[in-house]
């Protein structure tokens, strides 16, 4: 039986009000790690990110966490053995969005398999959700035919607004989603982090092109 037939699922508030509050102080001490990311050819939005190399690196106690319960409810839903994608820098991120033209637009996942643990939400700030199917059809239009990616917005989707500890679990390498903030006022901050199952093959020209996209 395939896992995550609707390609996510939601768990409200799967940290507590404490945990999530330890993870904020901690994310806050060491906010001098956010970098830019800005807009590349049209094809992406800007928002600030702390990448993998330095969670490892600089924030311990996340990288617990991502290695620990995050892993095991992931491992869980998808019913594989995962481990987090190759490339460090983009296996775990923080992702930090504040007004509404921060973002991110319909994209998948470098790693087959994502969680996406929301620590602040002020700004109302969602993830949309194209379904599985569809987007198994939809697969090149956010990349290669980016020029008509606004055909996706004429499609169902659902749009998933966090709370702080909520967590989503999502086949984000191969459904189609996007974030978006609908005031400038507030941020939004998320954890992201991305596996593979252990026996996936490499896929080099999808990751040069993930990179070429991101930072």
């Amino acid at each position: 039986m395939e896992r995550l037939p609707q390609g996510y699922e939601v768990h409200r508030k799967f940290l507590t009000v404490d945990a999530v509050a330890r993870l904020q102080a901690s994310v806050g001490s060491r906010s001098a790690l956010f970098q830019n990311v800005r807009p590349k050819a049209g094809m992406n939005l800007p928002y600030r990110v702390v990448d993998g190399n330095d969670v490892r690196e600089l924030l311990p106690d996340v990288y617990a966490l991502v290695t620990g319960p995050l892993h095991a409810a992931l491992q869980e839903a998808a019913g594989v053995p995962l481990e987090l994608m190759r490339d460090r820098k983009r296996a775990i991120r923080i992702q930090r969005y504040q007004g509404r033209s921060e973002g991110l637009r319909w994209h998948l996942d470098g790693g087959l398999f994502s969680i996406l643990l929301t620590l602040v939400n002020t700004n109302g700030g969602s993830t949309e959700i194209i379904g599985r199917d569809l987007s198994r059809r939809l697969k090149w239009v956010p990349y290669l035919l980016f020029p008509f990616a606004g055909v996706l917005e004429r499609c169902p989707y659902e749009a998933v607004v966090s709370e702080p500890g909520d967590l989503i679990l999502i086949n984000g390498g191969v459904t189609i989603h996007r974030g978006t903030n609908p005031r400038d006022d507030g941020e939004r901050l998320v954890l992201v982090a991305s596996f593979d199952p252990r026996d996936r093959a490499p896929t080099p020209v999808w990751d040069w092109l993930a990179r070429r996209l991101n930072y």
